[in-house]
């Protein structure tokens, strides 16, 4: 009885070290960290590619104002300000128009057949909390229509997902931005 106790212990941990040395299918991750117009964090977003294309989105926000906000992935992955000719500062306007990779110069939320970068308006409670997890079909983490390198911002007001009011939808002004870029341990 004893050996075949030794036995099947030893074929068990022989099972477990094959098992162990078998490779872990690890999904990609990108972030950002959101920051007000002030610089203070207020959020974070994770972009984890999916192996069929495109990408999960985790948000998670605290201490905005409370609403609902239109949410897009922006084109430039920079946060900081531009200013206009009359030196008046758009607040992350460095990040340049909604990501378009197809050149649609539409508008039209997500799964429209417009902008890549239009994302599911994202609510805010009146305590300041709020958060979204979604899929973006036509985001990913590689090739022509990754985020990586971009931005996400959240802005003003809701989102209609039209192109009236110009130029997105009513959403307004830019009140939070993160910088995607891969996940830091």
């Amino acid at each position: 009885m004893r050996r075949l106790f030794v036995a099947a212990t030893a074929v068990f941990a022989l099972g477990i070290t094959a098992a162990s040395a078998q490779p872990v299918e690890r999904r990609p991750t990108f972030e950002a960290v959101i920051k007000d117009t002030t610089g203070k964090e207020v959020g974070n977003a994770r972009f984890i590619g999916v192996r069929q294309g495109g990408t999960q989105i985790h948000i998670t926000l605290n201490d905005v104002l409370p609403g609902v906000h239109g949410l897009h992935i922006h084109e430039v992955g920079s946060c900081n300000p531009l200013r206009d000719t009359q030196g008046v500062a758009t607040p992350f306007g460095a990040a340049g128009p909604h990501f378009d990779p197809a050149m649609t110069k539409m508008h039209k939320g997500p799964d429209g057949g417009g902008h890549a970068g239009d994302l599911p308006n994202i609510n805010v409670y009146p305590d300041g909390h709020g958060g979204l997890t979604t899929y973006a079909k036509g985001l990913d983490v590689t090739g022509p229509n990754t985020i990586v390198g971009r931005a996400i911002v959240i802005h003003m007001n809701e989102d209609n997902y039209s192109d009236t009011p110009a130029p997105n939808g009513g959403s307004a002004g830019r009140i939070a931005c993160g910088e995607i870029d891969p996940l830091r341990a």
